[in-house]
């Protein structure tokens, strides 16, 4: 009896084990592009893997839950899903992840749907992480900030450093063969897909500390934000300048995105311009909500011509360098402030 017993337990782990083994490695989902009003999906292709579940785990179960519930086949498979979601769920849903940001509201900031995060782990030294360190301290659900925004970064260096926590590292670092203080400055952020994200900086965009950048020594090749100062150029290791806590600012995309409709034209600035090409309407929003950079965009419905841009045409620091143009469309970012 005991054998027996002991054989059926052994079946069912055996029963599980292989379920889990046939559990989908990617799910898709579609994220609701708002366009006039008219709610459009796009699918997009999201790794089921352990560290990438927590952003996605309550759509996932519903969305699983309504698939296997239309059979009693799948009410065991479903149980092994939930299970396995569910513990990863609870094991993922820390801080550094879009929800958690969100839920932090002493610590964050959400503009434009991101939600940017104050962070520092507990467990960090002096002088840790280094610029090279904080580029993955935000990794896998988001990536170190760049500042979208004046507003955004002048909020933050009064908002969520103090004179005990003076240093937080941003997205922000120099070409070292540009030769001067003020050229060569790019955001460039690690994405969660191992890949770098690059942009030339805006200068007018950042606020400064007085007499920044001034790339002192000729090594200050990265980005730090100082308390009720500004953002200062800095080079890679605090260690050079003393002891200090350290922090980062964390930069989390939602997986909902809205985007309104904003008159007619075209910033005809270069330098504001992320990327242009030929793409659907729905496609060229797309594009922009998945640049860590784009806030608004310009779309022709007659040539499918693309334009996203690092500005908004509303920011007053920028509205003087559109041109109204009947054939383009302006969409921005919902939530924007400037």
């Amino acid at each position: 009896m005991k054998q027996s017993a002991q054989l059926i337990r052994n079946r069912q782990n055996n029963k599980q084990s292989s379920l889990m083994n046939e559990l989908p490695r990617t799910v898709a989902v579609r994220p609701h592009v708002c366009v006039n009003g008219r709610r459009k999906s796009t699918s997009v292709v999201v790794r089921l893997a352990g560290s990438s579940v927590a952003a996605w785990c309550n759509p996932q179960i519903s969305r699983l839950a309504m698939a296997c519930s239309r059979n009693r086949s799948g009410l065991v498979k479903l149980h092994v899903i939930l299970s396995f979601l569910i513990c990863n769920c609870r094991l993922y849903a820390a801080v550094l992840t879009y929800d958690g940001c969100i839920s932090d509201g002493a610590q964050s900031y959400k503009v434009g749907g991101w939600c940017f995060l104050f962070y520092r782990n507990s467990s960090w030294a002096n002088n840790v992480p280094t610029q090279d360190g904080a580029q993955s301290a935000c990794l896998p659900h988001g990536n170190l900030a760049v500042g979208v925004t004046y507003k955004m970064m002048d909020f933050m260096k009064t908002q969520y450093t103090s004179t005990s926590q003076e240093f937080v590292w941003l997205a922000l670092s120099r070409n070292a063969s540009s030769g001067n203080s003020t050229s060569g400055l790019n955001w460039k952020t690690l994405l969660p897909t191992g890949e770098y994200a690059t942009f030339p900086a805006i200068l007018s965009n950042v606020p400064w500390a007085t007499g920044e950048p001034n790339n002192l020594g000729g090594n200050e090749n990265y980005a730090i934000m100082k308390y009720n100062v500004g953002v200062m150029d800095a080079i890679n290791d605090m260690g050079g300048y003393g002891s200090w806590p350290m922090a980062v600012i964390c930069q989390f995309a939602p997986l909902q995105l809205s985007f309104s409709p904003k008159g007619h034209g075209l910033l005809q600035v270069p330098e504001y311009r992320i990327a242009q090409t030929t793409a659907v309407r729905e496609a060229c929003i797309l594009q922009c909500h998945r640049s860590v950079f784009c806030i608004s965009l310009a779309f022709s419905p007659t040539t499918n011509d693309c334009q996203i841009y690092a500005v908004s045409p509303e920011d007053p620091r920028f509205a003087g360098n559109v041109t109204v143009n009947g054939a383009y469309e302006f969409y921005i970012r919902d939530g924007m402030e400037y």
